[in-house]
């Protein structure tokens, strides 16, 4: 069936319609029409829809109603019908130009002509085409439910005629992803488009990726922030039907691939857990980590900040990296293979300050040291101000390499404190903690206490008169401050 253009629409006597500028897009295909009075009907509309209107969308200032008009092509729609009801202000020259130059069509429509007559004869016209489109979308929803070998954004892109991505623009992070990988710098440009109306994603995003071919994006209703981009020829052209149905489809697709997840991070994290704290055998833990393909290779821990966890978990499932991540206290850890564990670290440092590598393992009981030496490179990220450590080369932090150089260090420089306190079930290796970790302000160590300031100052007098050191002293402030970490570190604590 050959589309309804607009010259068709003109050509229908019985509708009364004339073209007042943009006769050279009489071509450009009409496959709805649809009344808007808001000023941003581009925001509503979209391609080869036309928008009819009684002019109350349409800006008085000439400047502004060429920007309309331009604004209108560059979302696709088919041209717009002014209805003759005396609303409308006058039409300027620089929009009838503009409306000349882009070949888009300004239908002037008789008075007698209601809208709803355009719009039936429009439907009427297009409703073979959509019962085709209903069948093929209705077959996209089949191989859905029927989990077919080919991927739901494969089908997508032949059905479209473009390839079609699933982009977080809040994470910058492509989901679902294939072999054909979107260009990172083009998900760059899209992020920063959007930048600034996350709650609010626009309904269309058009950008140039190179000389006759673009991306074109456009909002999907999920949790995360994801929207759907089409890449391939400039002229895009994709109905708002079919638009809809893509939409849907790829929206339920990543709601169950986030479903399912969950449900896999929630059994992996309690092995991990388990593996940490030694409560699970090596002949136990062997069979569970072939099937997620971390039994036959060598893997590293990855340490971050617990609170980034999901974060984390988000940016390495979009990449397909088999895991195990869990959190301890403070710190969030991964277990991945070595082979990944560059670009697991690069990932997470775009989004999190500090990130901190162990040496490779190749043995399940390894897991506690690694866990061990992912929080001491964690610590020396920090200590350097954020971004990547890796344990091997972690040195400035001049922590000792062993836990049992640890844990002799820890009670050179602490150990009266820690003997104090069990005795007298006080709390001055806490108090110092917290003393240096407020930079040694003695208003917010208090509050953090919940204890009086002279309180404080008796507790830190106590400190020095046992350890022989002051807290007022570089070297010893260094002292303490190191031991803390080993300590922290050492015994599992955060």
């Amino acid at each position: 069936m050959v589309n309804l253009t607009v010259g068709d629409l003109v050509a229908m006597r019985e509708l009364a319609c004339s073209v007042v500028a943009g006769a050279a897009g009489r071509g450009r295909t009409v496959v709805w029409a649809h009344v808007c009075e808001l000023p941003d009907p581009w925001h509503w509309l979209g391609t080869d829809e036309l928008l009819m209107t009684t002019g109350m969308s349409i800006p008085a200032a000439a400047d502004e109603q060429e920007q309309f008009i331009r604004r209108l092509r560059a979302a696709g729609l088919a041209g717009v019908a002014i209805g003759d009801d005396l609303l409308a202000p006058a039409l300027s020259q620089d929009m009838l130009s503009a409306a000349d130059e882009l070949g888009f069509p300004i239908l002037a429509v008789g008075h007698a002509t209601p809208f709803a007559a355009i719009g039936r004869t429009v439907a009427i016209a297009a409703q073979s085409v959509h019962v085709s489109r209903i069948a093929r979308m209705s077959r996209l929803y089949d191989a859905l439910q029927l989990g077919d070998d080919t991927s739901l954004l494969e089908r997508l892109s032949a059905e479209l005629g473009h390839r079609i991505h699933v982009v977080d623009v809040r994470l910058g992070s492509e989901m679902l992803q294939d072999s054909h990988p979107l260009d990172v710098d083009l998900i760059h440009q899209l992020r920063r488009r959007v930048d600034g109306v996350l709650d609010r994603l626009p309904s269309r995003v058009a950008i140039e990726v190179d000389e006759g071919i673009s991306a074109t994006a456009f909002p999907l209703a999920t949790h995360r922030k994801c929207m759907l981009v089409a890449v391939g020829s400039t002229d895009l052209e994709v109905d708002a039907f079919v638009l809809l149905q893509a939409q849907s489809l790829v929206g339920l697709e990543i709601e169950r691939v986030e479903r399912e997840r969950d449900r896999i991070d929630a059994v992996r994290e309690r092995l991990l857990e388990q593996m940490i704290t030694g409560s699970v055998t090596s002949d136990a833990v062997a069979p569970r980590l072939a099937e997620l393909g971390l039994s036959e290779t060598d893997w590293r821990v990855i340490g971050f900040d617990a609170p980034a966890l999901q974060i984390a978990r988000t940016l390495i499932g979009d990449r397909g990296i088999p895991r195990l991540s869990c959190s301890v206290g403070e710190v969030g850890y991964l277990m991945i293979p070595s082979a990944d564990a560059q670009c697991a670290a690069d990932l997470l440092a775009r989004h999190l300050d500090s990130v901190g590598m162990s040496l490779q393992s190749a043995t399940s009981q390894g897991v506690q040291e690694s866990v061990r030496q992912a929080r001491w490179a964690l610590e020396a990220a920090r200590a350097a101000g954020g971004g990547i450590a890796d344990y091997s080369t972690a040195a400035p932090l001049f922590l000792p390499p062993t836990v049992t150089e640890a844990q002799f260090a820890t009670r050179a420089v602490l150990g009266k404190l820690i003997d104090y306190d069990n005795a007298n079930r006080s709390n001055l290796v806490e108090t110092l903690d917290v003393f240096l970790a407020k930079d040694r302000t003695w208003s917010t160590t208090a509050e953090k206490l919940m204890i009086h300031r002279q309180t404080l100052g008796y507790r830190l007098r106590k400190i020095e008169a046992l350890t022989g050191r002051n807290v007022k002293n570089s070297g010893d402030i260094a002292d303490f401050w190191m031991a803390l970490i080993t300590r922290r570190i050492s015994s599992g604590q955060d």
